[in-house]
């Protein structure tokens, strides 16, 4: 069909690609949603999408979001792909349920009858967008060989925090404290791995308020220090967002120059 023969075309692709501005931005229907009962892409017609997503990366394309929407007027749920140009152009993608509905209510015109002009979206769809559909993600984990992301280290043992201590360190001047093993540790155990799922997110959209406000307040400057000083940043979610242990693990050398090491 032609459709298959134009959207596994590299040149189609990279044409699509020249064609947007620096910062530009594609929206791609995939067809009918995955359902759970269904084998992994490789396996069947969808292969197509994966070839799709691969050319897209291929030729530039730096982020990408599946997303799925059951209001476009066909017998069930239809997939959509949104690419990004630029990775950290997705910062919006982002954004919280009230930051939406936010930028809804100032950018919206209002409708003469006062009836709502969105019909189906909000803050709370948003939402829903924003991570791929839990079926999605059961079926691209049934392909062969498993995806590194679909594995889970749930069975690993952990070294509670009990057998921890925070002390001064002592590896060089002005190294400041570190956290040390108060009892010997077997190699491959995770450490403290309860409480490392508990750490605070700061969005990158959080950052860019107290990076803007932190001069008229002393509170956000203390905050800004301590996520600074004690966080590390990232761009996953778009943005420059930092994490900061809530714990003695947030005194852990985090290697960030390359003095990382591994049990």
């Amino acid at each position: 069909p032609f459709a298959a023969m134009l959207y596994n075309s590299y040149d189609f692709v990279e044409t699509l690609y020249n064609s947007l501005s620096d910062k530009g931005v594609i929206v791609l229907q995939l067809g009918e949603a995955t359902e759970y009962s269904e084998a992994a892409a490789q396996f069947t017609k969808e292969s197509r999408r994966i070839a799709l997503i691969d050319l897209l990366v291929d030729v530039g394309f730096e982020a990408m979001h599946l997303y799925e929407d059951g209001n476009c007027g066909f017998n069930g749920a239809w997939t959509f792909l949104v690419a990004f140009k630029k990775d950290g152009d997705d910062q919006a993608w982002y954004r919280s349920q009230a930051q939406v509905d936010v930028q809804i209510h100032k950018r919206m015109i209002r409708t003469k009858s006062g009836t709502h002009a969105l019909e189906y979206f909000d803050g709370a769809v948003m939402q829903g967008y924003r991570n791929p559909h839990k079926i999605f993600e059961s079926a691209f984990c049934r392909a062969e060989p498993t995806p590194d992301s679909c594995t889970t280290d749930n069975f690993r043992e952990s070294v509670p925090l009990s057998d921890f201590e925070v002390k001064m360190s002592t590896v060089g001047d002005g190294s400041g404290r570190g956290v040390f093993a108060k009892v010997d540790i077997k190699q491959g155990t995770a450490i403290s791995k309860k409480e490392a799922a508990r750490g605070i997110h700061v969005p990158g959209s959080a950052m860019d308020l107290i990076e803007r406000h932190r001069a008229q307040s002393a509170d956000i400057q203390n905050a800004y220090g301590y996520i600074d000083g004690y966080g590390w940043g990232t761009h996953t979610f778009g943005g420059d967002e930092y994490f900061v242990e809530p714990s003695i693990m947030t005194f852990v050398n985090h290697g960030c120059n390359g003095t990382f090491n591994t049990l």
